[in-house]
């Protein structure tokens, strides 16, 4: 069952992505698909709103310039009870060498370049399936 259009502007979606083309790319897709879409340009910038904002997912590239996409991924993939958006990974990255790093990633991973439509469709997927986490800033 898709998200309803109601929902999907209701959901706030952080875009972690340093190449401006794809941030782009990935913002006008979401905002045609009905979602409130925000970006970090870096893992610092991603952990900072992640432990001061709730957002309803992410999407996150790995390779990002301060090295830190593996570090915001482990925040994401901690065990609850702590505030978990629902998250997608996407990476220039070789998927063999991605698992290396960072374990199996499955219908989460979107190796570039990826179809956006295709990635929305997941982000509709995971946000069906969670449950709804309160509004207002998060402490971590």
């Amino acid at each position: 069952m898709m998200m309803t259009a109601e929902a999907r502007r209701q959901a706030r979606i952080l875009v972690v992505e340093d190449d401006a083309g794809v941030a782009r790319m990935l913002h006008i897709s979401l905002t045609a698909a009905g979602f409130d879409s925000f970006e970090a340009r870096n893992g610092r910038e991603a952990l900072d709103v992640l432990r001061q904002e709730a957002v309803d997912a992410v999407i996150l590239d790995l390779v990002l310039p301060d090295s830190l996409g593996g570090v915001v991924l482990d925040w994401l993939r901690r065990p609850p009870p702590h505030y978990a958006p629902a998250w997608v990974v996407i990476s220039a990255l070789a998927p063999s060498e991605v698992v290396r790093r960072h374990g199996e990633l499955g219908e989460n991973f979107f190796s570039k370049p990826f179809d956006p439509w295709e990635l929305i469709r997941r982000l509709n997927d995971l946000l069906q399936r969670r449950e709804p986490e309160p509004r207002g800033g998060q402490a971590s």
